[in-house]
């Protein structure tokens, strides 16, 4: 259990105050305790000693009743165990035994709690005893009305000392209840800021991973339509103007085409906006553009089923881009290069094969993954699709699908 948070903030303080309001009740034990309740206590040889001597030990305890309450405990027992044992009558120093109840169940542990719950029983019990073996000014007051039958006086006793007990000590208790109620609370809604903290570090950092593999394939596939288009040139015909001129045009368009998407996805302040939209990607035409980035590639398309769902085209455009990257980056230019795309009536798929250059056994897309295949294929997991990749020594196969519209429903 945590202490109360006036402990915590100034504990000397709490002491003292406690340590004055202790004070307070020494002196009036001093000035007044021998005209209250103790009656001659100041004309018995040594009782005004023991008088003080109890009052000093309960002001101890009311004292560090907050900030020791299990020690404030003890105290009052021994100050009301030196009162019995000198014979004094109930006076003002039993006044501190109730602040010391209320402390005890307020501030204390769970065992303190549990020792002056006991103590509350006990108490009555032995000062019932305690008053009536005196014969205390108590007793004197209700035995002597005659309106009360002579059995009726002890019960009365009984049930004040009992209420005057247990009151102090309930009220420690529920004051206790409510507290620990309030740091409940507290924690509670502290607990629900650090999941909301986190939920929103996770949201940032997916938003970064989304944000990293977009630019990455949108960069990493402009350049290698752009290098395999400049490339190409070489193998054209030089008195071929036109060849040389739609390739120039190309690789400007595709330039153009990689500076408006990273721009569209650097703009964004929505993660979920720094995809394109399945209205905006094509992937007819991205599969067309890389068929006319140089000589060898060959398309085909087969099937007649429906498109993909709308929220797997995206991860699927997005693969297809990476995949057709890896294959212009890393596969040997020479070697041809097929792209299949195939619509059935459960999945859209698209497979690309490649050469593998025989110099670079150990190039990404023939004996690793890189990152741009691990984004690609959590993309495609998340809608329910897949990535197969089977590669060996001159040729690397990768195969992208997703469920269609028409198998979705």
């Amino acid at each position: 259990m945590t202490q109360h948070p006036a402990l915590v903030r100034s504990r000397s303080g709490v002491l003292v105050a406690d340590a004055l309001g202790g004070l307070v009740l020494l002196l009036a034990v001093v000035v007044f305790g021998p005209a209250i309740g103790s009656g001659d206590a100041d004309a018995r040889s040594g009782a005004f000693a023991a008088l003080v001597a109890s009052g000093s030990v309960m002001a101890a305890a009311v004292a560090i009743r907050r900030l020791h309450p299990g020690w404030a405990l003890a105290l009052a027992w021994a100050s009301t165990l030196l009162h019995m044992l000198a014979g004094l009558d109930a006076g003002l120093t039993q006044l501190g035994i109730l602040v010391v109840l209320a402390s005890a169940a307020h501030y204390g542990s769970p065992v303190v709690l549990r020792l002056s719950g006991v103590s509350v029983l006990v108490g009555a019990v032995v000062a019932l005893a305690y008053l009536l073996l005196i014969d205390s000014w108590l007793v004197r007051i209700f035995a002597s009305s005659s309106l009360l039958p002579p059995w009726l006086p002890v019960g009365v006793i009984a049930a004040l000392v009992s209420l005057v007990l247990a009151v102090p000590w309930l009220v420690g208790l529920l004051a206790r209840t409510m507290r620990l109620g309030r740091e409940g609370r507290q924690r509670a809604a502290e607990a629900e800021a650090e999941a909301r903290r986190s939920r929103e570090l996770a949201e940032l950092q997916s938003s970064r991973t989304q944000l990293t593999r977009d630019v990455h394939d949108i960069v990493g596939h402009s350049l290698a339509v752009i290098v395999a288009q400049a490339e190409s040139v070489r193998f054209r015909d030089e008195t071929d103007l036109a060849a040389v001129r739609s390739a120039v045009a190309t690789i400007a368009d595709t330039a153009r085409r990689a500076l408006g998407d990273v721009r569209q996805v650097l703009e964004s302040t929505d993660a979920a906006d720094q995809t394109p939209s399945p209205q905006t990607v094509d992937l007819d035409r991205l599969v067309d553009e890389v068929a006319g980035s140089r000589p060898g590639i060959t398309v085909a398309r087969h099937g007649s089923g429906g498109d993909p769902s709308s929220e797997a085209i995206v991860p699927l455009y997005r693969a297809t881009q990476e995949l057709l990257t890896n294959a212009l980056r890393h596969g040997d230019p020479l070697a041809p290069l097929s792209i299949e795309v195939e619509r059935s009536t459960t999945v859209f798929a698209v497979e690309i094969e490649n050469g593998l250059p025989t110099a670079a056994p150990s190039s990404p897309t023939s004996s690793r993954e890189g990152t741009g295949i691990a984004g690609a294929r959590a993309r495609l997991a998340a809608v329910g699709g897949t990535l197969d990749i089977s590669h060996g020594d001159t040729r690397f196969r990768a195969r992208a699908s997703v469920p269609t519209g028409e198998g979705s429903s």
